[in-house]
């Protein structure tokens, strides 16, 4: 619950602000000390060297320098404690009692860095970094270092906020400070919400329903200054047992990470990047290290998230966009247009998982043929459709939907092989699902695909963000992209599928498609992003589709999710207005997303409300979000993956909402996307998929 501000400073806060001082001190003290090696004009200076030497004998002596420099260089990268940042030095702090009855201060940071006065250890690294992550205040702990084994008691146990030099929160096991202008405010076990909170919002008039914090709190929004850049804030602090222990699994094999919105799944894909990457940097390194994303939105954010963990070049992007890349690389005769009316049935066809036994037996029977000469053989080839899904999917389609495809095929094949067709639009072109066949088909046919020509692209380490919007068959693509050995990383959860064609039809369905070794199944069931009340909601909208039923815990309150019904699209408009309006005024470091499910209705609704002069309105229509303060307008689908403060779903009608496994997914994520206060918004007749629960209020 939220207090007002307090001059007085709290136990915790004191101590921490006392400790900060001392660190900073100790840090400054202690910076710059001891010679930094240039060991990379060294390594230039010896590999220019060897270019030019002759003689075997001291090729070998300049490799063996090499070698060895590098090492050195390595350790000095590690053990550069000049580096320490003294304006954000650490995240966490453990007070430890040892069983001889010293007592020592532990920081939980980004860089290790130990000297009297001040102990920082990395969180990646250090053993003692687990029982921060696997200890609460009060526990008692035990754990090996270099041989010895130490025991105790976890005396105090904080997570804080320091920014610029400054504290600026500390969290305790059930306390949470935050400094405001005016003083600390203890906002208890509860982030900010929309609404304030547990009874803290002040609603006059309960058929007018109110969005944001109320309650007299002054400058709410210093309370909020962390979250004014919606970029990932120092996540490392929070990870709780069950995503460390998964961060830190061993270096091979699969691990899928199931969970529902929220719950971290992308926070430990992202710190198991960082953790490898770390470990082993030679190894997994960064530029050897795939992670792909649902979206260029999503990308781009994570593009920016990487660096802050410590990790620099790794590879971030969509699939289509990957795909697009290797089928250009490796059969760059092929058109670069792609159709943009591709049937539907068609689409489901070439994702369906059945492809994947499918394609083998192809390839293995005619390994002389090219792969397109094989793409164009196997779908112009009616006899061929049938045979092959009557042995591996015999009730996925019927006889007449293998004519549809067929002739959609072969009219594509001719149009390709003619430079196009008889009418103006029937340019020489591919189905978007084509890349991934034909990719597939290399690699059955060629063997590896390759970068620079002739050398393998071997990835060494592979992270899927949102896997279930891929099909089995493009995830097989992606798999053999990777060493023998190397981790992969899977994320995702099927009541957020938005892709309807893809044929990730269950995960036990999925992997056994892949045929996988050394599976470790993972599921989270702490979602941190919506309140309750949300998630309740948005878990009863999927209910019907799940596989079986997950028990989601869901440790926010905050405000109920209502549905505002209104006569016409003018009102409803006029009404989110003035609502976001006061909305910004109150908390002018908010971020709200205005979704729909259509793009032609996100289009509608923004056209409405610029004329309202509504300040930082933006449509969003290309993944160009600014994650930063502001009202956007968008489809659900650009926004997938993503967080904001406050969530209008626009259009809950219907028509646009019908009781389809489509729509409920889409419906979910619209609302999962909200971390502390959903509306939805329906002119007519509201869904039937959304729960009765769920307040109505008719303006």
């Amino acid at each position: 619950m939220l207090q007002s501000a307090s001059s007085a400073r709290p136990e915790p806060v004191a101590e921490e602000e006392e400790l900060l001082s001392t660190v900073q001190e100790t840090i400054e003290r202690f910076s710059g000390r001891g010679p930094v090696v240039d060991y990379d004009h060294k390594l230039l200076h010896l590999r220019d060297a060897l270019s030019e030497e002759r003689l075997v004998e001291d090729q070998a002596s300049i490799v063996e320098q090499m070698v060895r420099i590098s090492h050195l260089k390595e350790q000095q990268s590690r053990s550069l404690e000049a580096k320490v940042d003294a304006g954000s030095p650490y995240f966490g702090h453990m007070r430890l009692e040892y069983e001889d009855g010293r007592v020592r201060d532990v920081m939980i940071g980004r860089q290790t860095f130990v000297r009297r006065g001040a102990t920082i250890v990395d969180w990646r690294h250090a053993p003692i970094a687990r029982v921060f992550y696997q200890c609460r205040e009060g526990d008692d702990f035990e754990l090996e270092v270099a041989g010895r084994e130490l025991s105790g008691d976890v005396l105090a146990r904080r997570t804080v906020s320091i920014v610029d030099g400054e504290l600026l929160r500390v969290g305790t096991s059930d306390e949470s400070f935050v400094k405001t202008d005016t003083g600390w405010i203890d906002v208890a076990c509860d982030d900010p919400t929309l609404r304030g909170g547990a009874g803290t919002a002040t609603r006059p008039d309960r058929t007018r329903p109110l969005l944001g914090i109320r309650g007299g709190v002054p400058s709410f929004g210093a309370i909020r200054q962390e979250r004014i850049d919606k970029h990932l804030p120092e996540i490392a602090s929070l990870l709780d047992p069950e995503q460390y222990e998964l961060i830190t699994r061993p270096d091979s094999g699969v691990i899928v990470v199931q969970g529902s919105a929220g719950s971290g799944k992308t926070t430990v894909a992202l710190h198991r990047v960082a953790y490898l990457s770390f470990l082993d940097e030679r190894r997994f390194k960064p530029n050897r290290t795939l992670v792909l994303v649902f979206s260029r939105a999503l990308a781009s954010y994570i593009d920016q998230v990487l660096p802050a963990l410590g990790v620099e070049g790794v590879q971030v992007e969509t699939y289509d966009a990957w795909i697009r890349t290797q089928r250009r690389r490796h059969l760059p005769d092929l058109p670069n247009e792609y159709n943009e009316d591709t049937p539907a049935l068609v689409t489901r066809l070439k994702l369906h998982s059945a492809l994947i036994p499918i394609l083998l037996e192809a390839a293995a029977l005619h390994p002389d043929l090219e792969p397109i000469e094989l793409f164009d053989e196997l779908f112009t080839n009616r006899r061929w459709l049938g045979e092959a899904f009557a042995s591996y999917a015999p009730t996925a389609f019927s006889s007449s939907e293998l004519d549809q495809v067929h002739e959609w095929c072969t009219r594509q094949h001719f149009n390709r092989d003619e430079d196009g067709g008889v009418m103006d639009h029937e340019v020489p072109s591919l189905d978007v699902e084509d890349d991934t066949i034909l990719i597939r088909l290399f690699q059955l046919l060629k063997g590896p695909l390759c970068y620079q020509k002739t050398r393998p692209l071997r990835y060494h380490h592979l992270v899927i963000d949102e896997v279930q919007d891929l099909s089995p068959l493009e995830i097989r693509v992606l798999l053999d992209t990777v060493k023998p050995g190397t981790p992969v990383t899977l994320a995702g959860d099927t009541a957020q599928m938005l892709m309807a064609d893809s044929d990730f039809q269950d995960w036990d369905h999925a992997l056994g498609m892949l045929d996988l070794e050394e599976v470790h199944r993972a599921v989270l069931r702490v979602s941190y992003r919506s309140t309750a009340e949300i998630m309740s909601v948005a878990q009863e909208i999927v209910a019907p589709l799940q596989e079986s039923e997950t028990t989601i815990v869901m440790p926010r309150g905050g405000a109920p999710v209502e549905l505002l019904s209104f006569r016409s699209q003018g009102q409803a408009m006029t009404y989110l207005s003035d609502a976001l309006k006061d909305l910004v005024d109150h908390e002018p470091a908010a971020n709200v997303a205005l979704l729909a499910r259509y793009a032609e209705q996100a289009d509608e609704a923004y056209a409405l409300l610029e004329k309202t002069d509504l300040p930082r309105l933006r449509r969003v229509r290309d993944q160009d979000f600014s994650f930063a303060p502001g009202i956007e307008v968008t489809d659900i689908r650009q926004s997938k993956g993503l967080e904001f403060d406050y969530v209008v779903l626009l259009d809950c009608d219907d028509q646009s909402y019908p009781n389809t496994p489509e729509a409920r997914h889409t419906f979910h994520v619209g609302m999962t996307r909200a971390a502390h206060q959903c509306w939805l918004v329906s002119v007519g007749r509201p869904s039937a998929i959304i729960p009765s629960r769920v307040q109505r209020i008719t303006l």
